[in-house]
């Protein structure tokens, strides 16, 4: 089979020749930028700095000689949406994003919000103040509908696309991690107008970057993290009131104006929420935390695999960073059998893979996906 056939195999839950594999398939489930060199010699390649491919995070954008050396199945596209021309840089670890949220990055650490521009005031008058940003300003498709019909055209890879769908995290960043919790207990009117423009602005921004990207792409995937190690951030009763219209607008938007499959990247323990997410029209959760509370893959599989396949799963808590090569095959092994029973599974580590993972446990991830993996399972 093809990479492309193979993962479109699995999305319609059936069985194709071996379960796909992925690094760099999302902005989730790569590996960043600092941990990409070593990756790179230990297959053999050239090592040389990462170009990375979202500031915030400093994710490396994998290569084609390291897709091929993997045999990995999913490449992804150029993001299309992101920081506009309203963005300010204030210095080399700190900027001003195009929603006025003032980002600061530590030594050896990510960004994170050092000032978020309704932390003083979250009332409905001052969200309608707030210059919002135009979301023509927010999209580039400079060589993006050539670089899909060139990727199309010479490569067999599944093609996956980042579109704009954040709720939870709008809030976080906009109005500071401690104040938003606070405000979805009781200061909703604040909430619901927050919401209703940010979710307006990524609706425009999905459109424009939809309308370019037709049907030359196979996943579509959102991220907005719903839950902590130990439950959801929220309880089912508040997604339902303030966070369940607004994926409702931008899930079906993304169902009705294409025909890739709708994916969401949410960590945490979700369990809660999955049948929401299923409700609305999520085909394909990532990234299975199964070091969360409730999260055990075999009872997901159990209660949701008719209708959602799974990205992800190969826990990067402990195994990865910490077992040994032999622990790696193991935890490999038992999510493919898991979640990978009747395809409907796609394998990939627990979100992005960090510095202190060794690279023969990258390596032997991959080898086992690939070794192990092939249908019928375990024969």
């Amino acid at each position: 089979m093809t990479h492309r056939e193979r993962v479109l195999a699995a999305l319609r839950h059936e069985e194709p020749d071996r379960v796909p594999i992925d690094l760099g398939g999302t902005l989730a489930s790569t590996i960043v930028g600092s941990a990409y060199p070593r990756l790179r010699e230990a297959l053999g390649l050239a090592g040389h700095e990462a170009k990375t491919t979202w500031t915030y995070a400093s994710l490396a954008e994998i290569e084609e000689d390291v897709r091929q050396a993997l045999d990995l199945d999913i490449v992804h596209a150029p993001r299309a949406a992101g920081a506009g021309a309203s963005a300010r840089q204030l210095g080399p670890d700190r900027f001003i994003d195009e929603w006025s949220v003032q980002w600061h990055k530590p030594e050896g650490g990510h960004y994170y919000v050092e000032h978020a521009p309704f932390e003083e005031e979250a009332t409905v008058a001052a969200v309608e103040r707030h210059p919002w940003p135009e979301p023509k300003d927010l999209v580039n498709l400079d060589g993006f509908g050539e670089w899909l019909r060139r990727m199309r055209r010479e490569t067999d890879y599944a093609i996956s696309l980042e579109i704009r769908g954040r709720v939870m995290s709008m809030g976080q960043f906009l109005r500071g991690f401690e104040n938003w919790m606070m405000d979805l207990a009781d200061n909703h009117a604040f909430v619901e107008a927050l919401l209703e423009q940010t979710t307006r602005i990524q609706m425009a921004i999905n459109a424009t970057v939809l309308a370019e990207a037709g049907d030359l792409v196979d996943i579509i995937y959102t991220s907005d993290d719903l839950g902590s190690q130990n439950g959801t951030l929220c309880s089912p009763a508040t997604f339902r009131k303030l966070f369940r219209p607004c994926f409702a607008k931008i899930w079906e938007q993304a169902r009705r104006s294409s025909p890739a499959c709708l994916a969401h990247h949410c960590c945490g323990s979700i369990r809660p929420l999955i049948g929401e997410m299923v409700e609305l029209g999520v085909q394909v959760l990532n990234p299975i935390q199964v070091s969360a509370a409730d999260m055990d893959p075999a009872e997901l599989k159990k209660q949701f695999g008719r209708e959602l396949a799974f990205w992800g799963g190969v826990d990067t808590g402990y195994v990865m960073p910490r077992g040994s090569v032999e622990e790696v095959r193991s935890e490999v092994r038992r999510r493919i059998r898991e979640m990978g029973l009747g395809g409907g599974y796609l394998c990939a580590a627990v979100h992005n893979i960090q510095p202190e993972v060794p690279p023969a446990n990258i390596l032997a991830m991959f080898e086992e996906a690939k070794a192990f993996g092939r249908y019928p399972i375990g024969q």
